[in-house]
């Protein structure tokens, strides 16, 4: 049941974050809400669930929009994992500490996304990069995280509280 709802619930986030997420862009920036719900979920839950929903959101995104199959199923898997494990013995009801490790995982996201996609073909200017992208993303990004984390809970309570000890939030 468990997986069920995480790959409906990547399959909506990316349906969104595709089409309606480009009518909230501002300046070209869409809001990585597929990044935030990694963060959320690995945060909230534990490492594998976390492993879990980055493998499922990275490979729909590479599926549709990547050039290669791989990059953002990595990216995102890692992310996912890493706030499973770093946020294992913290307070999980702390929507601040989801914003920062959301802030956090942009930066390594899109250092990994220059490194893996951007720098191999040529293109070193990554002062530019920084401004024009990653800047702006961190700023949307943390904004972001939060509507996604209180979305996230409310989508636990309805499917998972007290059901198993697979609660994500």
């Amino acid at each position: 049941m468990i997986y069920i709802v995480y790959f409906l619930t990547s399959l909506l986030i990316f349906m969104f974050q595709s089409t309606l997420g480009q009518y909230i862009a501002i300046a070209g920036i869409v809001p990585n809400i597929m990044l935030a719900y990694i963060v959320s979920t690995g945060y909230k839950s534990n490492a594998e669930n976390g492993l879990i929903i980055g493998i499922i959101m990275g490979l729909l995104q590479d599926c549709f929009f990547g050039y290669y199959i791989g990059c953002n199923l990595f990216l995102y898997g890692i992310i996912g994992y890493t706030a499973g494990v770093l946020s294992k013995d913290l307070y999980k009801n702390n929507v601040a500490t989801s914003v920062f490790f959301t802030l956090i995982a942009t930066l390594f996201y899109n250092f990994g996304f220059y490194v893996l996609n951007i720098l191999l073909r040529g293109y070193t200017d990554f002062t530019a990069y920084i401004y024009m992208r990653i800047l702006p993303e961190l700023v949307y990004n943390s904004l972001a995280a939060v509507p996604v984390y209180f979305i996230a809970a409310f989508i636990n309570r309805k499917f998972f509280e007290n059901k198993d000890n697979n609660n994500i939030y």
